[in-house]
């Protein structure tokens, strides 16, 4: 990992967002992060927020769009990432209705291999995002081994190692078994303790210089700082920051 693979998912300091948009992301680079995933953003046009982060030099790598919203218009989501200058859109959550079953997952794979490819007629990437369910039993097997056996090549995955370790599952195991499709992780740590709660990288449980290492080795591109509940979301991704440059640099 080097330092500027590192970004930062917006989605963590999304109630400052929506209180002051340029004053957050002005924040955001203050701390130093260069690069961000896009999320929780409040609305605004795609020049107004190319403009903000081209002020703040902040570069984008890619964006969480929901499956519904590609379902309506995947054509107009296209355009709006076209515009902003985002390289690839990545799917952060799959409906119950489209996990019930097995087949439902077949077809719900067999439609993000779709989408993938018309988003690389517009030169996009698309990839797929997790969280602890996909590890659950379904059938005789999981949604995350129907899903990851039935995706086309063109599906990339972004594996969020706390959600992982939620469902059961060790991220180091998984990076190196799926590192080929393995392209961004979202670096946030479980915090100890029996409820499970996420916590800034370097401030819980999970063995982030082996996750790194084999991330390394899987030729991961984007280590992504991320909180779904943070305490204090600019102090937090702060400390996440210096964390991982931390890890960059040994």
């Amino acid at each position: 990992m080097r330092t500027n693979q590192i970004a930062l998912q917006l989605y963590t300091v999304r109630d400052r967002m929506a209180i002051d948009l340029p004053g957050t992301l002005r924040a955001v680079a203050a701390a130093g992060y260069r690069a961000v995933e896009l999320a929780g953003l409040p609305e605004m046009t795609p020049d107004e927020l190319a403009g903000l982060l081209r002020e703040f030099a902040l570069r984008p790598v890619a964006a969480h769009e929901g499956i519904e919203r590609l379902r309506d218009d995947a054509g107009a989501v296209a355009d709006r990432l076209a515009e902003i200058g985002c390289p690839r859109v990545i799917v952060p959550w799959m409906p119950e209705d489209d996990r019930r079953t097995s087949d439902d997952v077949r077809r719900f794979a067999a439609e993000l291999g779709d989408l993938a490819r018309l988003f690389a007629g517009r030169g996009i990437g698309f990839g797929y995002h997790n969280h602890a369910f996909e590890f659950g039993p379904l059938e005789d097997t999981t949604v995350w081994d129907v899903l990851v056996s039935e995706l086309s090549a063109d599906v990339v995955l972004e594996l969020d190692v706390y959600w992982a370790s939620v469902g059961g599952r060790d991220p180091e195991t998984l990076i190196r078994a799926h590192g080929e499709r393995i392209r961004l992780l979202h670096m946030k740590d479980r915090a100890s303790g029996i409820e499970p709660h996420d916590a800034p990288a370097g401030e819980g449980t999970l063995g982030f210089p082996a996750i790194v290492e084999a991330a390394r080795v899987a030729g991961v591109e984007w280590y992504i700082a991320e909180q779904d509940e943070p305490d204090d979301p600019l102090a937090d991704v702060s400390r996440a920051l210096r964390y991982l440059e931390s890890l960059a640099a040994s």
